[in-house]
């Protein structure tokens, strides 16, 4: 009986989350293997107790086929789970290259929309298709994931991808319960994603202040929306479809989250760690230079966040 072995690189809030639900949901089925790659103490914590994951509903030790930081350990899967900070993938792609085989999927859940094409550069003979999340999931400890969502999402699709690969993953996730999807229009759901992520992490990490404080400060919230104007200009430049009331629903959707939230690159800012800015605010800028479309706030906040991550990383060496 053929096998379908799926890997999951990245065991954070994004990757532990969803490679937990499928490991645990298909331990005992001999057609299905979930493999972890990961590193550091979250894989030794994996690899002697499991990947402990706490839902809202329930609690839980997943336990894969194998975890491991040596994908030559693997081999060639059908599907690669991508998961880990956007600033990882040439070094992680390169990790998991003994994973790719002819048949392989490449299935990037990242934030940001360059780093689908830039693994599809590295592996241009590859499937490489396209992944948004809407999770609130994360590291409790290492190898022990929270999940914490009011509804979480997964989405994927490709306009280029086969048909039958990507209605067999769809079909793994049903079978499993997990609320991950196939998309016909995946690229407007990922750059809706983005076009809530770029401005609002650029806003929070320029500003170092929280979702409330930039929603009740009249000129911070100017700022907010001066991002989101720019983002529609160069996603309408280069010919991405967002939808009607995307603004809207940017500032919507931060009103509903708790006052005094913050972003990931925000905290990694403030922690002196690396970060998504090239992904997130230096790619706005950088299409936006190329495309001719004017980005003053973005290349205000952009030169701002650059020194400061510049900064911050001659003090870690």
């Amino acid at each position: 009986m053929d096998k379908t072995k799926i890997a999951i690189v990245g065991t954070g809030g994004v990757g532990g989350f969803l490679g937990g639900e499928l490991a645990a949901f298909y331990a005992a089925d001999p057609a299905v293997e979930v493999y972890f790659i990961s590193r550091g103490e979250a894989l030794r914590s994996i690899q002697a107790d499991g990947l402990r994951v706490d839902t809202q509903s329930r609690s839980y030790v997943a336990r894969p086929a194998l975890a491991t930081d040596d994908a030559a350990a693997i081999g060639p899967v059908d599907y690669l789970l991508y998961c880990t900070k956007a600033y990882d993938v040439e070094a992680g792609i390169s990790q998991a290259m003994p994973c790719i085989g002819p048949q392989t999927v490449v299935l990037p859940f990242l934030n940001g929309v360059d780093s689908g094409e830039r693994i599809a550069r590295m592996l241009p003979r590859t499937e490489v298709w396209m992944g948004c999340v809407y999770v609130v999931a994360f590291i409790v400890e290492p190898g022990h994931i929270a999940e914490q969502t009011n509804g979480y999402r997964y989405y994927f699709g490709s306009p280029d991808g086969t048909p039958a690969r990507l209605a067999a993953l769809d079909g793994l996730f049903v079978r499993a319960g997990i609320n991950a999807r196939m998309r016909e229009d995946i690229v407007r759901c990922v750059w809706d994603k983005f076009a809530f992520i770029s401005p609002v992490a650029t806003v929070t990490s320029y500003t170092d202040l929280t979702y409330g404080d930039i929603l009740s400060t009249p000129e911070l919230r100017g700022q907010l929306l001066a991002l989101l104007d720019e983002f529609k200009a160069v996603a309408a430049a280069r010919g991405k479809e967002l939808s009607p009331d995307v603004v809207e629903a940017v500032v919507a959707q931060m009103e509903r989250i708790p006052a005094d939230t913050t972003t990931s690159m925000q905290r990694d800012f403030r922690a002196g760690r690396p970060t998504e800015l090239e992904s997130l605010t230096g790619y706005l800028v950088r299409e936006g230079h190329r495309l001719g479309v004017p980005v003053p706030t973005y290349e205000r906040m952009y030169a701002g966040l650059e020194a400061r991550a510049q900064a911050a990383a001659g003090s870690r060496r």
